[in-house]
């Protein structure tokens, strides 16, 4: 009882800080409504066989631990969604905090400020996505760095796991495994044996990256529509939304004394260095990416100083990029995302909205409700429990139920059903039975037609407006043959 007590005593502010973000956190994800990519990943552990799912990574941009993770709890729902996604993701996070907590060489004021920044706090407990057992694999490596070589088969496979999380996740992975490399080869202090298991585990890891990567129509099919624009957005919004020169001045501010106190150790500064430059080429020329991908500049920052060789000698450098750190951590405190990247995310009240029209509306219950846009994809995972159903165009394709956006150039494309009718009628005429509809979001199409008829080889699609609620207005569906 006394050690309990003693350890109670000697890690009080640990206790404290995780049992508050724990108590804000829970809370957080009861009231939140998981959006569009939380749902899509649920959706693709549910209605894929495993080497099918294992596949479907070169449409998704994601590499895939958080599939396979989310695949049993997804095919036996023996626990409802989103409550399985929601709890792994919270843990891996929760994890992490307490693994900085306990092995970080940080004070804890430092601590306690990032366990309470927006990107733990608010983004990664919360969004369950692949991000988060990433970072918790990241601050493994970080705690293991100083004995990586008395455990090198144990630190390649978490290097593995590691960059099969995630991309970003995958760019720090690649800056520890090099740094791994460097000191396997300068120090050699594996026999031959051990030598050929630790590079064939690292060799291994790296194939099934590439291979990954290199197969992904992701980034060539739909990254580049966001590309123009974010070299300015990214830097516009690093801290202070919407003001390039704060942030720029920011950023100078508290770039100097951090590389400078980095630079004394060759190892943090060039971890620090190669993955944020990484970062900086892919969210600037490959991928546009959005507020959680950015946060890992920031999660790359807490990683350098860790690992940093001199972290107890306190020279003024010291002191000056432990202030910068803590200075970004309360900024962090008080940031949130602009509207429009805010709201789609932790907003998703639509869904909710739109089940309850459904489930409060005879025809609309018995119906099929076809549709391809981001809602239908939020609403997807909940058909298990509900009593209606919903599909995508994607159905017709795959002769089955089967509802995963596969592109953006063919019917699987995020489109309007009476825009894709007039592209794919066949598709369109396949999908519609005697009882189905469509809609259409009024907030950003609104329209005070009652009918289209689109026409085809032989027949007709007909789209007759049916039923208006505040900002859905739902259409029948029927084919008419000529």
């Amino acid at each position: 009882m006394m050690k309990v007590i003693n350890f109670i005593k000697s890690n009080i502010s640990a206790i404290v800080c995780l049992l508050v973000f724990s108590v804000i956190t829970v809370n957080r994800i009861i009231n939140h409504i998981p959006f569009f990519d939380e749902a899509h990943a649920w959706t693709i552990s549910e209605q894929l066989g495993f080497w099918d799912m294992i596949c479907e990574v070169k449409n998704e941009g994601h590499f895939f631990i958080w599939q396979v993770l989310l695949y049993p709890f997804a095919h036996s729902h023996i626990i409802p969604y989103p409550y399985p996604m929601q709890v792994l993701n919270w843990t891996f996070c929760f994890l992490a905090l307490i693994l900085m907590w306990w092995k970080a060489p940080f004070n804890n004021w430092i601590k306690a400020l990032i366990t309470f920044s927006f990107p733990f706090l608010g983004c990664y407990a919360v969004l369950a996505r692949c991000y988060s057992i990433g970072i918790l694999l990241l601050f493994i490596l970080a705690a293991l760095y100083d004995k990586k070589t008395k455990y090198p088969k144990t630190y390649a496979l978490l290097l593995i796991l590691c960059a099969n999380t995630s991309v970003m996740a995958a760019i720090s992975a690649s800056a520890f495994g090099l740094l791994f490399l460097y000191d396997l080869i300068k120090n050699k202090p594996l026999d031959k044996k051990n030598q050929i298991i630790v590079y064939s585990i690292l060799a291994t890891g790296i194939v099934i990256v590439l291979l990954q990567l290199f197969n992904m129509n992701y980034f060539s099919e739909i990254a580049s529509n966001r590309r123009p624009h974010i070299s300015i957005k990214l830097f516009r919004n690093t801290f202070v939304y919407g003001n390039l020169f704060l942030n720029g001045l920011l950023l100078f501010i508290f770039a100097v004394p951090i590389f400078r106190y980095l630079f004394e150790s060759r190892q943090a500064f060039f971890f620090y260095l190669y993955s944020g430059s990484i970062l900086l080429v892919f969210l600037t020329c490959v991928y546009g990416g959005s507020f959680w991908h950015s946060y890992f500049f920031y999660v790359n920052l807490i990683i350098a100083f860790w690992i940093y060789e001199k972290n107890i000698v306190k020279t003024k450098w010291y002191n000056f990029a432990c202030y910068s750190l803590c200075a970004i951590s309360l900024i962090f405190i008080f940031h949130k995302p602009a509207n429009k990247d805010y709201f789609p995310v932790y907003g998703p009240l639509r869904t909710w909205k739109f089940i309850s029209i459904i489930e409060n509306d005879d025809k609309l219950k018995s119906a099929q409700i076809i549709q391809n846009d981001g809602l239908l994809y939020e609403v997807l995972p909940y058909n298990y429990k509900k009593s209606f159903k919903v599909r995508t165009h994607c159905n017709a394709e795959k002769n089955k139920d089967y509802s995963l956006l596969l592109g953006y150039e063919n019917t699987c494309a995020v489109k309007r059903t009476i825009e894709q009718a007039k592209r794919y009628p066949d598709v369109i005429k396949a999908i519609v039975d005697d009882n189905t509809y469509t809609y259409i979001d009024l907030r950003d199409y609104n329209t005070d037609k009652s009918l289209y008829i689109v026409p085809a080889d032989g027949y007709s699609i007909l789209f007759k407006k049916y039923k208006c609620y505040d900002i859905y207005c739902f259409w029948k569906v029927e084919v008419k043959n000529e």
